[in-house]
């Protein structure tokens, strides 16, 4: 029958192409060409259909015939449909004639893992048999490969434990290897008890071990608890924590009982069990782990009754024991160990450590009543202060028995209980770190603390006299002493804080606070220095005294120096020559001689005052003083060290001197014209204040009706100033001349000695702040706007002075001869 009929049966094709069995091997090749010719009949019939659609739209044009297109459009779809019918007929029968070969091929693979089911349901059987007859025989080192086999095979019939026989087998399975763990600790425990009659070697004990990490880690933890508490049984049972024996009296006894058992495990027991157990450490972390367990109920029981000395030489002898454990293992400290089911969780973290293993593992018992050791040592220093304080201050002189450690402290000029103090506190502290980095450190740093401010206020600060009061030179000693070892405690304080917060745990480190003591020293520190400025300010008061006296309204000639002078550069050096060789660093000659600049300049500039009106001649002669005064300001750091002058402190003394200087150079500026002497305010001064020029007249000694000219010019000149200049470069008002109280009354001057506000940190605003009537000069002499650099250099000044007078008139000329101007800055000054 024809394919291509619409009666086609494609039963007897099929029976002749697969006439015998072997013609079912060329099935896949029948199906890929029956698709290949499925595949073209579609082509074809696509084909057809462009073909038809080609032919619809070239005979659009044309009259079209409806009823002929539409028979042939019929007569295509039921070819169309005809042949997939006959490719979905032939694709059934095809399947339906292969579902057998996949039938047969499901069998073929259910077959195969029958089989191997069955091989190996026939291998378990045999391996547990024979493992069933070696764990009989004891024969344990045979018996370790066969029961991973027997574990290996056991795993793939996990999904078969439905099947009675399979169950059966595999609880038979697990009472076998319960049977065998039983066995296996009898053994043990007959070797242990009787090592002399045992039945086993070392190998067969050793294979045994290996039995139980087969079968798992709950097992290898039960033997090492069970060998651990056999072999500290009697340790337990000697020093319990309810008898005489577990005292801490008898701890010594406790670890040399230990290291005996340790050295009998080492002896007899250490070839029976692998090396990977580290069976060594287990038994130590056990007996630590009780150890320290005992100790807590025996200091819990106690409570405050514990003797301090017990407690620590207790604790010492711990921390030696965890060392000989640290050192005694320590090549064992990488290595992962088991864990103790009977440890609790902050005993594996220990435990669990890489690091120093055994420390703190004991000690840490000890921790919780570190205060009364704390409280002890309160009780020490409170000691250590009635030894202090029955102490001489001054350091022995020449004495024979004066010990190295004083003579140290001798030659930097501190009070021998300072040092004797801080070595006590390192003590403490050494022994403290070795103990415990947490509260006790903590509550050790307070104890620092409380007794460091104790030492300030009960041996330093009594040795001071009162605010105010005028001292001798028996009195420097006292006051430098007391400076020196004021600056010794602070700057070891700081150390000390440092250490501890280096040591101490992380939660502690912001809480350590040692401000309060370091501020106390601070204190002591400013007090010591005001008293010597104060000294000094009182003795130079003569000096000042001379200054008034000297007849400054007859003087005709500037001489080489003033008697004040030369008394007050004697005072100074007598003072600097006493007082500099005490200190015992080089920052409180700095600040010492800082501040009696200020002291000296501020006096000077308020007897300048009074002493107005103040001729050319006489504003000559004290820039000669001045001159002569800085010289000596320069020369008081090195009188007693003959080393070189900081820039820094030079150029302090420059700035604070100039000050003066700039009031002086105005004095000497001619009175007339008046431009000219507003014009050389403007230079020197730089402000537009009408009250500060009305000063400098005053001081010239100029009258009512003069000012008045003056003021009015210089108001024009300020306005002119801005038009001609820039306004903006003259400041509103200059500090040196605000602070220029030509009223004659001294008290306004701030003649009190400038005070010591040293300052360590941030804190320092805890420091004592200069009295009311104290003079800032950091506020006089550090004003917004001076032109200092150009009034520094007396030849500029000189040049610009004399070029003003070349443009005045022959009788200006002649004034300024005659007033002796030219011979003053031929000088040089």
């Amino acid at each position: 029958m024809d394919i291509e009929s619409d009666n086609y049966d494609p039963s007897a094709d099929i029976f002749e192409l697969f006439s015998t069995e072997d013609s079912l091997n060329q099935l896949q090749q029948l199906l890929d060409y029956t698709n290949e010719y499925k595949q073209s009949i579609d082509q074809q019939i696509q084909e057809t259909e462009e073909e038809h659609q080609q032919y619809l739209t070239q005979e659009a044009a044309n009259l079209f015939d409806f009823d002929n297109a539409q028979s042939q459009l019929t007569k295509i779809i039921q070819e169309v449909n005809q042949n997939k019918q006959l490719s979905t007929n032939t694709q059934t029968v095809i399947t339906e004639m292969t579902s057998g070969i996949k039938e047969l091929d499901d069998s073929k693979k259910n077959l195969v893992l029958t089989m191997t089911v069955l091989k190996r349901l026939q291998m378990l059987i045999i391996a547990y048999e024979q493992l069933d007859s070696l764990i009989q025989e004891q024969n344990y080192s045979n018996s370790v490969h066969l029961l991973s086999a027997v574990d290996e095979l056991i795993e793939h019939f996990k999904t078969y434990k439905s099947i009675p026989e399979i169950s059966e087998l595999t609880k038979k399975i697990n009472q076998l290897k319960g049977t065998l763990v039983d066995q296996i600790f009898a053994d043990f425990e007959q070797t242990i008890q009787n090592r002399d009659d045992s039945k086993l070697d070392e190998r067969e004990l050793k294979s045994c071990c290996d039995i139980l990490d087969v079968l798992g880690l709950q097992y290898h933890d039960r033997l090492v608890n069970w060998f651990c508490n056999q072999q500290l049984k009697e340790i337990k049972s000697i020093f319990s924590s309810t008898d005489e024996a577990g005292s801490l009296d008898n701890l010594s006894r406790r670890f040399v009982f230990f290291k005996k058992v340790l050295k009998n495990y080492e002896e007899y027991y250490v070839s029976i069990f692998p090396e990977k157990w580290n069976i060594g450490e287990e038994l130590s972390m056990n007996f630590c782990v009780h150890t320290r367990d005992s100790i807590k109920q025996v200091l819990a029981d106690s409570k405050t009754k514990v003797d301090v000395d017990l407690l620590m030489n207790s604790l010492q002898q711990t921390i030696d024991f965890e060392k000989y454990l640290n050192n005694k293992f320590h090549y064992k400290n990488n290595k992962s160990l088991s864990k103790s089911e009977a440890a609790s969780e902050q005993d594996q973290e220990i435990y669990d450590s890489s690091k120093s293993k055994f420390s703190k593992i004991i000690s840490a018992a000890y921790e919780p009543f570190l205060n009364i050791w704390v409280d002890h040592q309160n009780s020490f220093l409170s000691s250590k202060f009635l030894e202090f304080m029955a102490q001489p201050k001054l350091p022995p002189q020449n004495s024979a028995s004066a010990t190295e450690a004083n003579s140290t402290t001798s030659q930097i000029n501190v009070i021998q209980s300072s040092a004797d103090l801080f070595r006590a506190y390192r003590h403490l502290l050494t022994q403290c770190s070795t103990l415990s980095m947490g509260q006790p450190l903590f509550d050790l740093s307070k104890l620092f603390s409380k007794w460091g401010i104790e030492y300030s206020n009960k041996i330093l600060k009594p040795t001071l006299p009162p605010p105010g009061t005028l001292i001798n030179d028996e009195g420097i000693v006292y006051v430098t002493l007391v400076l020196n070892t004021a600056d010794y405690c602070s700057t070891t304080v700081q150390q000390l804080e440092d250490k501890i917060r280096e040591l101490i745990d992380e939660p502690f480190k912001d809480r350590i606070d040692f401000e309060p003591i370091k501020d106390s020293f601070l204190r002591l520190i400013n007090q010591s220095i005001n008293l010597l400025i104060h000294k000094i300010s009182t003795e130079v008061s003569f000096s000042w005294r001379e200054f008034n006296n000297t007849d400054w309204e007859n003087l005709q000639q500037v001489n080489d120096q003033s008697r004040y002078v030369i008394s007050l550069r004697n005072i100074l050096n007598e003072n600097f020559n006493v007082i500099l060789p005490k200190f015992a660093r080089d920052v409180y000659t700095r600040n010492l001689c800082d501040k009696v600049v200020d002291l000296v300049i501020t006096q000077f500039l308020a007897n300048i005052v009074k002493i107005k009106p103040i001729k050319i001649v006489v504003a000559e002669q004290l820039l000669l003083d001045l001159a002569v005064l800085k010289e000596t300001f320069l020369r008081l750091p090195i009188l007693t060290n003959q080393g070189t002058i900081s820039s820094q402190y030079s150029r302090h003394v420059d700035r604070t001197v100039a000050k003066v200087e700039v009031v002086l150079k105005l004095l000497l500026t001619p009175d007339v014209p008046q431009d000219g002497l507003i014009d050389s305010y403007f230079y020197l001064i730089g402000d537009k204040s009408v009250v500060n020029f009305k000063k400098l007249l005053v001081l010239k000694g100029f009258s009512t009706d003069q000012m008045t000219k003056y003021l009015d010019n210089f108001k024009v000149q300020v306005k002119n100033y801005h038009i001609h200049r820039n306004e903006s470069e003259l400041i509103e008002s200059s500090p040196i001349m605000e602070r220029l109280d030509l009223g004659g009354n001294s008290a306004n001057m701030n003649l009190n000695p400038p005070q010591a506000t040293l300052q360590t940190n941030s804190h320092g605003s805890n420091s004592p702040q200069p009295g009311a009537g104290s003079p800032n000069l950091n506020n006089i002499i550090s004003g917004p706007k001076l032109n200092i650099e150009g009034f520094l250099k007396n030849n500029q000044f000189e040049k610009n002075l004399k070029e003003f007078a070349n443009d005045q008139n022959q009788k200006l000329n002649e004034l300024n001869l005659k007033a002796g101007i030219g011979k003053f800055f031929n000088r040089g000054t």
